[in-house]
């Protein structure tokens, strides 16, 4: 492990004993290249075990005492092998031919990228997801000394991020969207913002994105951003979770500014039909319209959508319009994905929040390294799964709707043509008519004149001359002759709609509260998740049962006065709501929404079903290309893995014993590849092509498939303990060496 050298043994000499001094100079410490690879691993499963806490293991194997300097001197050796490992691995990309610009973008993900000839076409072409966390913060002035640069592959440069700072100023119009046209109408659902990714000050913002952290970038707070240099970080990942691109937000929340920069890559990376989730997907859509990416989007097809988790959380009319659920060729994906590599990120940040800029950037990028590589071994896991699924939902909801068109006689085209008609009588309830504005406050200004008047014999008298001045206004504007009383028809009818203006606010209440509910219930599920964080959502979240019990009381004492009848809830109802959609249709219309068929509970469930099993036949036909795209992958890789390593043997042999070493570790996780994909292949139901035998496995059939549903998943806190311990045995050996 660790070995106290003469002054007379250079480096080199150290190196070919397998050891790597702590000094570039005359060392007298020195660790061994498999200690330091051991840290390597280690470091990549479980990031928050920092360099310190593996200095005082060391030491307590050697029965030293610790002290400071060791930790540097391992952190610089560390270092040092790390920058070897790199260098060594520009090496194999050239020897392989993966040194191209965005190699790793583009066939990072072979079930993305590997396309085959005369594969059927794909529309969207590739699906991505892409969102901003905050936890990668680092301390401003951490390291100053420390001026190395690292040249990350994942990490898009400052000038490639800055361009688009001052882009975003305010609407150009309503231009067509990107991607499959949408109504002109949706164009104030999104909200336009500035530099700082907000709304203008002259433009509402969007009711859906109002409490999005994502849509209103500056909420981090000046205290913060004076803070730290780094705040986090923006990724675009593939569905498949393999990382394409990473932005590092600088000194500030999360700017439009990092989502065009991560746009426009998609676009000049992989071209046309591109369809990119993100949470404020719709009020993104607006935002791009106002850039110079304009056009480009328009010409490339790109399609923006919100992913199905947060898209719920946006009103409903939005979601018609950007969710999903209703996007052609989307298939059963959620494209949450993002969420996931930010939890296992959020261990890195324990450790690089006071490192120097350059370790910052070291430890992400060897954790996305990582990250990638689990994701590359579990494609074909995701695929079988995926296909499973797709078949299961087929299966069923087939069977159930064809009771149910039994029953009612609804076929998938009424399906169609509820979501037209339900985003009609949606578009007629965004705006109140400046009319009824008026007649309400008509109404209002009558009721105070008659309190004036009643009170003017306690000197109320300049109170009735404003009240009487009011009044005369909103009649000349309404050209109302004879002033309405508190018995007439038109009195009677607009003070029942000020009532029904007072429900709509109350059922507003509601959805809002229950929304911050369901989001901190699934903020406390999520791994990585700190004890302190989850303590405080406990508490939020029984604040927030209080306040949702408190405007359900409300809600109730108004829903029985409505014309007709609103339903009265009870609490385990709306604490079972699971999205928004229902809410829309509690509220207030200018028709007879609820005798609509699509406002009908059952055939709204059975419309959703509807489009599930729509876009699960879509899910099969991207299966079926994405499959043939990984078989073909392995196939080739093993092939030229072994080709590489044969021209190199006399040139270049210890390149060739690199690749052969590589080529080995490949060849098994592509053999358990082909083991699933074989299992795909044998699933009932699956109507994607079959590669002949030489292409399927040929090893032992491994019995367990409790894992293939992804029930036996360990935690990876779980994972590296038991890593830890039974490597154990393993730390005590390099520590002799």
């Amino acid at each position: 492990m660790l070995i106290e050298q003469g002054q007379d043994e250079p480096n080199i000499a150290l190196a070919r004993r397998g050891l790597l001094g702590a000094s570039p100079f005359l060392p007298t410490l020195a660790f061994s290249f498999d200690l330091l690879e051991f840290y390597r691993q280690l470091r990549r499963r479980q990031p928050t075990f920092g360099i310190q806490a593996f200095a005082r293991v060391l030491c307590t194997f050697h029965s030293l005492l610790y002290y400071p300097k060791l930790q540097e001197k391992l952190s610089r050796a560390f270092d040092v092998y790390l920058d070897i490992r790199r260098r060594l691995q520009q090496l194999t990309d050239e020897a392989l031919g993966r040194n191209t610009p965005n190699w790793r973008a583009l066939f990072g993900c072979p079930c993305c990228g590997f396309k085959q000839p005369n594969e059927p076409a794909l529309t969207p072409d590739r699906l991505h997801a892409m969102d901003g966390n905050s936890s990668q913060k680092r301390l401003r002035g951490a390291g100053r000394a420390d001026l190395r640069e690292l040249d990350s592959s994942y990490f898009l440069s400052p000038a490639q991020v800055d361009k688009f700072s001052d882009e975003v100023t305010g609407k150009r119009g309503k231009a067509p969207a990107p991607g499959p046209p949408v109504p002109d109408s949706d164009a104030d659902a999104d909200a336009d913002a500035d530099s700082d990714g907000l709304p203008t000050a002259n433009q509402p913002k969007s009711k859906c994105t109002d409490g999005w952290q994502a849509a209103n970038a500056t909420s981090m707070g000046k205290s913060v951003t004076e803070v730290f240099d780094q705040t986090g970080v923006f990724l675009t990942t593939c569905r498949h979770g393999i990382v394409e691109f990473v932005t590092e937000m600088v000194r500030s929340g999360e700017l439009a500014k990092y989502a065009l920069a991560s746009l426009n890559a998609i676009m000049k990376t992989y071209g046309d039909d591109q369809a990119v989730g993100y949470d404020i997907g719709c009020s993104m859509h607006s935002t791009v319209l106002s850039t110079s990416l304009a056009d480009e989007a328009k010409a490339r097809r790109l399609h923006l959508i919100v992913n199905a988790f947060h898209g719920y959380a946006h009103n409903r009319r939005c979601q018609l319009l950007f969710h999903i659920l209703y996007q052609l060729g989307m298939g059963i994906e959620d494209l949450e994905t993002c969420e996931r590599i930010f939890s296992s990120l959020n261990g890195v940040a324990r450790t690089v929040r006071h490192a120097s800029y350059f370790h910052w950037l070291q430890f992400l990028d060897l954790h996305l390294h990582r990250w990638d590589e689990d994701r590359y071994a579990e494609l074909s896991r995701f695929i079988y799964n995926n296909y499973r699924q797709a078949l299961g939902m087929i299966s069923e909801y087939t069977r159930e709707l064809a009771v149910f068109t039994q029953i009612t006689g609804f076929t998938g085209a009424d399906f169609e043509r509820w979501i037209v008609e339900e985003r009609d009588y949606l578009e007629s309830l965004r705006e109140e008519p400046e009319e009824d504005m008026q007649k309400v406050s008509y109404v209002e200004a009558l009721v105070n004149l008659e309190a004036a008047e009643e009170l003017e014999r306690r000197s109320a008298h300049r109170k009735l001359l404003l009240a009487q001045n009011v009044v005369d206004d909103l009649e000349r504007r309404l050209a109302i002759e004879d002033r309405w009383t508190p018995e007439s028809s038109e009195f009677k009818t607009v003070r029942d709609y000020i009532d029904k203006r007072k429900f709509i606010r109350a059922v507003e209440e509601l959805e809002g509260l229950v929304v911050s509910r369901l989001f901190e219930l699934a903020k406390a599920n999520i791994s990585g998740t700190g004890y302190k964080l989850r303590k405080h959502i406990s508490h939020a979240i029984t604040r927030r049962s209080g306040a949702v019990r408190s405007a359900l009381d409300r809600y109730n004492k108004l829903a029985p006065l409505q014309q007709p009848p609103r339903p009265v809830l009870d609490y385990s109802e709306v604490a079972d709501y699971s999205w928004l959609a229902d809410f829309d249709i509690l509220k207030e219309s200018r028709s007879d929404v609820l005798e609509k068929a699509w406002s009908n509970p059952g055939n709204r469930e059975a419309s959703m079903k509807y489009f599930k099993i729509l876009r699960a036949k879509e899910e099969l036909t991207r299966l079926n290309v994405e499959a043939a795209r990984l078989q073909a992958w392995v196939d080739f890789e093993d092939q030229d893995l072994a080709m590489r390593a044969q021209n190199l043997r006399e040139t270049s042999p210890l390149l060739s014993a690199h690749i052969d070493q590589y080529r080995g570790l490949r060849a098994q996780v592509n053999d358990n590849q082909r083991r699933l994909l074989g299992r795909t292949y044998a699933l009932k139901g699956y109507t994607g092509p079959v590669p002949g035998p030489e292409s399927c496995y040929q090893g032992e059939e491994d019995q367990d498939d409790n894992d293939l549903d992804g029930e036996a998943e360990i935690e990876d806190d779980e994972e590296i303990i038991e890593e830890v311990l039974n490597l154990g045995d393993v730390v005590h050996r390099l520590s002799i060496l």
